[in-house]
């Protein structure tokens, strides 16, 4: 278990975190002038260099062996979507995955709010 000082600034980190995602959905623009600062002032100068050439290849032979024992055991992991709507389905995952009294809380909730929006329709005619 972490610290309270350590679990505090990871809560702040994800705070700042969450609240900058936000303003870049809500406000496009924000990233535009990112783009525009990155590409006009941070990298003008800069021209990128691949380290390897295109005509280079992979050495993908040094997998060879691993891939030839591993290859057949991870193919009943591959998606099917022919048999599944999703690769959770496949993997027989149902999501969300709630306990039964997390289940019975979320009801009660519900019933709750039902019930309260049923008083408030009622009350409002």
């Amino acid at each position: 278990m972490a610290t309270p000082i350590a679990h505090k600034g990871v809560v702040y980190g994800a705070k700042a975190e969450a609240m900058t995602l936000l303003d870049l959905l809500l406000k496009p623009e924000l990233i535009k002038d990112a783009w525009a600062y990155y590409k006009d002032e941070q990298t003008k100068d800069i021209k990128y260099e691949p380290l390897i050439s295109p005509k280079e290849q992979p050495a993908i032979y040094l997998n060879k062996k691993i891939m030839a024992e591993f290859k057949p055991k991870l193919e009943k992991f591959y998606y099917d979507p022919s048999k599944y709507k999703t690769y959770l389905e496949q993997l027989g995952i149902t999501y969300p995955t709630l306990r039964d009294d997390q289940r019975a809380a979320v009801k009660k909730e519900l019933d709750k709010a039902a019930s309260a929006a049923k008083v408030s329709s009622s009350s409002s005619r």
